[in-house]
Protein backbone atom coordinates (compact mmCIF):
# COMPACT_ATOMS: atom_id res chain seq x y z
CA UNK A 1 0.00 0.00 0.00
CA UNK A 2 1.29 3.45 -0.90
CA UNK A 3 2.26 5.79 1.87
CA UNK A 4 -0.17 8.63 2.58
CA UNK A 5 1.01 11.95 1.18
CA UNK A 6 1.48 14.84 3.58
CA UNK A 7 -1.00 17.65 2.82
CA UNK A 8 0.45 20.59 0.89
CA UNK A 9 -0.36 24.01 2.30
CA UNK A 10 -2.14 26.08 -0.29
CA UNK A 11 -2.95 29.23 1.63
CA UNK A 12 -0.65 31.64 3.39
CA UNK A 13 0.30 30.70 6.94
CA UNK A 14 0.17 34.38 7.94
CA UNK A 15 -3.54 34.70 7.19
CA UNK A 16 -4.49 35.47 10.83
CA UNK A 17 -2.09 38.43 11.25
CA UNK A 18 -2.97 39.60 7.72
CA UNK A 19 -6.67 39.61 8.60
CA UNK A 20 -6.05 41.58 11.83
CA UNK A 21 -3.81 44.06 9.98
CA UNK A 22 -6.53 44.66 7.38
CA UNK A 23 -9.16 45.20 10.10
CA UNK A 24 -6.99 47.84 11.77
CA UNK A 25 -6.08 49.46 8.43
CA UNK A 26 -9.74 49.63 7.40
CA UNK A 27 -10.83 51.17 10.71
CA UNK A 28 -8.01 53.76 10.70
CA UNK A 29 -8.64 54.70 7.06
CA UNK A 30 -12.40 54.92 7.59
CA UNK A 31 -11.95 57.04 10.73
CA UNK A 32 -9.59 59.40 8.89
CA UNK A 33 -12.07 59.79 6.04
CA UNK A 34 -14.90 60.56 8.46
CA UNK A 35 -12.89 63.13 10.44
CA UNK A 36 -11.64 64.90 7.31
CA UNK A 37 -15.13 64.86 5.80
CA UNK A 38 -16.69 66.49 8.88
CA UNK A 39 -14.34 69.45 8.43
CA UNK A 40 -15.76 70.08 4.94
CA UNK A 41 -19.43 69.90 5.90
CA UNK A 42 -22.11 67.65 7.32
CA UNK A 43 -23.76 66.71 4.02
CA UNK A 44 -20.37 65.82 2.55
CA UNK A 45 -19.48 63.88 5.70
CA UNK A 46 -22.69 61.82 5.61
CA UNK A 47 -22.33 61.02 1.89
CA UNK A 48 -18.65 60.08 2.24
CA UNK A 49 -19.34 58.00 5.35
CA UNK A 50 -22.09 56.04 3.61
CA UNK A 51 -20.06 55.49 0.43
CA UNK A 52 -16.80 54.46 2.10
CA UNK A 53 -18.65 52.59 4.84
CA UNK A 54 -20.25 50.37 2.21
CA UNK A 55 -16.89 49.85 0.46
CA UNK A 56 -15.11 48.92 3.69
CA UNK A 57 -17.98 46.66 4.75
CA UNK A 58 -17.67 44.81 1.44
CA UNK A 59 -13.89 44.52 1.94
CA UNK A 60 -14.24 43.21 5.51
CA UNK A 61 -16.82 40.66 4.39
CA UNK A 62 -14.40 39.36 1.78
CA UNK A 63 -11.46 39.18 4.20
CA UNK A 64 -13.63 37.35 6.75
CA UNK A 65 -14.30 34.56 4.21
CA UNK A 66 -10.60 33.66 3.79
CA UNK A 67 -9.79 30.12 4.92
CA UNK A 68 -6.62 28.16 5.65
CA UNK A 69 -6.45 25.44 2.97
CA UNK A 70 -4.27 22.38 2.29
CA UNK A 71 -4.68 19.40 -0.02
CA UNK A 72 -3.40 15.92 -0.79
CA UNK A 73 -4.31 13.30 -3.40
CA UNK A 74 -7.83 12.68 -2.09
CA UNK A 75 -9.03 15.58 0.04
CA UNK A 76 -9.02 19.34 0.48
CA UNK A 77 -8.53 20.35 4.12
CA UNK A 78 -10.01 23.59 5.46
CA UNK A 79 -8.60 24.59 8.84
CA UNK A 80 -10.60 26.83 11.15
CA UNK A 81 -10.22 27.75 14.81
CA UNK A 82 -13.04 25.60 16.16
CA UNK A 83 -13.44 22.92 13.50
CA UNK A 84 -11.60 21.52 10.51
CA UNK A 85 -13.33 20.35 7.34
CA UNK A 86 -12.32 17.58 4.98
CA UNK A 87 -13.76 17.89 1.48
CA UNK A 88 -13.33 15.11 -1.10
CA UNK A 89 -11.71 16.45 -4.26
CA UNK A 90 -14.46 15.04 -6.48
CA UNK A 91 -17.05 17.26 -4.78
CA UNK A 92 -15.21 20.43 -5.88
CA UNK A 93 -16.65 22.00 -9.00
CA UNK A 94 -13.88 24.49 -9.75
CA UNK A 95 -11.03 26.57 -8.34
CA UNK A 96 -10.80 29.98 -9.95
CA UNK A 97 -8.96 33.20 -9.26
CA UNK A 98 -11.31 35.95 -8.12
CA UNK A 99 -9.01 38.97 -7.71
CA UNK A 100 -5.68 40.29 -8.89
CA UNK A 101 -4.39 40.07 -5.32
CA UNK A 102 -4.23 36.28 -5.39
CA UNK A 103 -7.61 35.43 -3.88
CA UNK A 104 -8.96 32.12 -5.15
CA UNK A 105 -12.55 30.95 -4.97
CA UNK A 106 -13.44 27.27 -4.51
CA UNK A 107 -16.88 26.34 -5.86
CA UNK A 108 -18.50 23.20 -4.48
CA UNK A 109 -21.14 21.09 -6.18
CA UNK A 110 -23.27 20.95 -3.06
CA UNK A 111 -23.50 23.42 -0.18
CA UNK A 112 -21.61 22.21 2.87
CA UNK A 113 -21.17 23.82 6.28
CA UNK A 114 -18.78 26.28 4.64
CA UNK A 115 -21.41 27.17 2.06
CA UNK A 116 -21.42 26.69 -1.70
CA UNK A 117 -18.13 28.58 -2.04
CA UNK A 118 -15.21 29.76 0.05
CA UNK A 119 -12.03 31.75 -0.55
CA UNK A 120 -8.34 31.36 0.17
CA UNK A 121 -5.31 33.56 -0.43
CA UNK A 122 -2.19 31.80 -1.65
CA UNK A 123 0.35 34.43 -0.64
CA UNK A 124 0.43 37.86 0.94
CA UNK A 125 2.88 39.04 -1.72
CA UNK A 126 1.01 37.34 -4.56
CA UNK A 127 1.97 39.52 -7.54
CA UNK A 128 5.66 38.95 -6.77
CA UNK A 129 5.54 35.14 -6.57
CA UNK A 130 2.57 34.33 -8.76
CA UNK A 131 4.35 31.70 -10.88
CA UNK A 132 5.04 29.30 -8.03
CA UNK A 133 1.64 29.86 -6.39
CA UNK A 134 -0.27 29.42 -9.65
CA UNK A 135 1.71 26.24 -10.32
CA UNK A 136 0.59 24.89 -6.93
CA UNK A 137 -3.05 25.76 -7.66
CA UNK A 138 -2.69 24.04 -11.04
CA UNK A 139 -1.50 20.90 -9.23
CA UNK A 140 -4.68 21.07 -7.15
CA UNK A 141 -6.77 21.48 -10.30
CA UNK A 142 -5.14 18.44 -11.91
CA UNK A 143 -5.76 16.35 -8.77
CA UNK A 144 -9.41 17.45 -8.81
CA UNK A 145 -9.71 16.39 -12.46
CA UNK A 146 -8.07 13.04 -11.66
CA UNK A 147 -10.42 12.47 -8.70
CA UNK A 148 -13.45 13.28 -10.86
CA UNK A 149 -12.32 10.79 -13.49
CA UNK A 150 -11.98 8.03 -10.84
CA UNK A 151 -15.48 8.71 -9.51
CA UNK A 152 -17.98 6.01 -10.36
CA UNK A 153 -20.81 7.37 -12.49
CA UNK A 154 -24.17 5.71 -11.86
CA UNK A 155 -27.00 5.93 -14.37
CA UNK A 156 -29.71 8.40 -13.45
CA UNK A 157 -32.29 5.60 -13.05
CA UNK A 158 -30.11 3.28 -10.90
CA UNK A 159 -31.72 1.75 -7.84
CA UNK A 160 -29.72 2.12 -4.66
CA UNK A 161 -29.80 -0.74 -2.19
Amino acid sequence: MAEKQKPQRLSSRFLGPYRRFLYVAYVVTFGTIVVLSIRVGWFYAVSQTLFYGYMFYWGLRTVKKFEQVAFDDEFLYVYQKLQDYVIPLESIESVEISSLGGTYKVNLYHAEQLGKEFFFKTSLIYPLNYKSKDALVNVLRSKIAKAKSRRQQLPHNALMS
